[in-house]
């Protein structure tokens, strides 16, 4: 039975509503960076000595920030957090970690990419090169599992990530500004979760999967979204014309694992969204 959970990253966006969604189910270890360096083998061996651990959810990363470079570290420190993980922990400990659909080579076309096809076209950037390795590291092991996300939103999401950026430029009654449209899968946050606490209770036998809703959606579509739901329509610009590369996986792995799993519709999630965004600036 598993009852201690680690869990890296919980600062960040997903580790931050997982840490919520399981406090009160599971023991979560949320150590900070100066309590374990999982660059350092020793730090994460002295840890895995120190405590009983029943499961690893991996979340912490470096690199892959939109306009960001890369740290020049990047690739490596990936890599080693997690074989350092896999030599610290028990046998029987199995470790879930969070892929990228950086790890097919997004400086392209990617229209529902299948599993199957990492390691087709080796990414460019150190980020997408480092979530490659790690998603074919799990394919070779039982104790591994590596769930792939092409695009994720919801509560705790940062304010310049696009649907919380679009809700509160609608909130604010200004216009909200596009790059350029791309076709998405966004993930609501909460069917992440609700699939991760399903993969802790039964792993699955694939070892990579795509984390997809089934129904992609357009920047602009999630735009006229948010300006539905405020009953306000603030005016969508957009800097360049055209669509640019979309973005989605195939999900039929992980409904192949999850047959009745049913995904927050791209209106719902929003609509949550959209409320948490408004409660938050009415406290300010």
């Amino acid at each position: 039975m598993i009852k201690n959970i680690l869990l890296t990253g919980s600062g960040g966006f997903v580790g931050k509503n997982l840490k919520e969604y399981f406090e009160g189910k599971y023991n979560i270890l949320c150590p900070r960076s100066f309590e374990l360096d999982l660059t350092d083998f020793e730090s994460v061996k002295n840890f895995f000595s120190d405590n009983k651990i029943d499961f690893v959810i991996h979340c912490a990363s470096t690199g892959g920030v939109r306009d960001c470079i890369d740290p020049a570290t990047c690739e490596a420190d990936n890599l080693k957090m997690v074989k350092n993980i896999l030599d610290a922990k028990n046998q029987d400990t199995k470790l879930l970690l969070f892929g990228s659909g950086a790890a097919y080579a997004k400086n392209r076309e990617l229209h529902k990419v299948k599993e199957s096809q990492i390691g087709d076209v080796t990414p460019q950037d150190q980020y997408g090169k480092s979530k490659m390795h790690i998603a074919q590291l799990a394919q070779s092991r039982e104790d591994m599992l590596c769930l792939n996300i092409f695009a994720c939103y919801g509560k705790y999401e940062k304010e310049t990530r696009f649907p919380t950026y679009a809700v509160m430029q609608n909130l604010k009654k200004e216009p909200i500004v596009i790059n350029q449209n791309v076709i998405f899968d966004y993930l609501y946050i909460n069917d992440l979760c609700q699939i991760v606490d399903s993969f802790i209770t039964q792993f699955p036998k694939h070892r990579v999967i795509n984390v997809t809703p089934t129904k992609s959606v357009s920047l602009l579509e999630i735009a006229q979204t948010v300006n539905k739901i405020s009953g306000y329509e603030v005016p969508v610009t957009f800097k360049a014309e055209g669509l640019n590369f979309e973005y989605t996986g195939d999900n039929s792995v992980l409904l192949e694992e999850l047959t009745d799993f049913k995904f927050t519709t791209i209106e719902e999630g929003l609509k949550e969204l959209f409320l948490q965004c408004k409660n938050l600036l009415n406290k300010i």
